[in-house]
């Protein structure tokens, strides 16, 4: 991304915002990470939500895995409530937490979506930035730290 194209969206977020939903796929103590491709950062799956496509932010989250998996979850698949939520001004993020015995392969995912993901990977929860050190892109987006403390405290209080 150069710096215009950075300018540019980050201009757009300022003054129309942001509104959208991912979701936490967790399978014993791994997460399921996404490479993105702009910016080259690891990120949990999700995206942007569309009033035409979404009642609300769990659709999102739903239709965003779907989209960028190939993997069709249900919404009583996702926790009841987002293990994260961030919204001021014109921005707003869910996060949804979804509790699975089965890793998922995820290679399916339909071709127009593949251009936003470089590839996928299950991390341990409790130790990401080691799992991911091997990596040649080892970043996380700027938010996903802060998220995993809250999956984590939440699974604390689950288990």
């Amino acid at each position: 991304m150069n710096i215009i194209d950075f300018l540019s969206a980050f201009i757009k977020l300022f003054t129309q915002g942001y509104r959208g939903a991912g979701i936490v796929y967790l399978c014993g103590n791994h997460v399921l990470m996404q490479l993105r491709m702009h910016p080259k950062r690891w990120a949990f799956i999700g995206g942007s939500y569309d009033k035409t496509k979404d009642a609300d932010y769990r659709e999102t989250a739903v239709r965003e895995f779907w989209e960028e998996t190939g993997v069709k979850l249900r919404i009583s698949d996702l926790e009841k409530e987002p293990v994260h939520a961030l919204g001021f001004w014109h921005y707003r993020w869910e996060l949804y937490l979804v509790i699975s015995d089965k890793k998922i392969e995820v290679d399916n995912a339909p071709e127009e979506y593949r251009h936003e993901y470089q590839k996928y990977r299950y991390v341990n929860l409790y130790d990401v930035r080691k799992d991911l050190s091997s990596e040649r892109y080892h970043k996380l987006f700027f938010f996903v730290s802060y998220q995993l403390k809250k999956v984590r405290r939440y699974i604390e209080i689950k288990r």
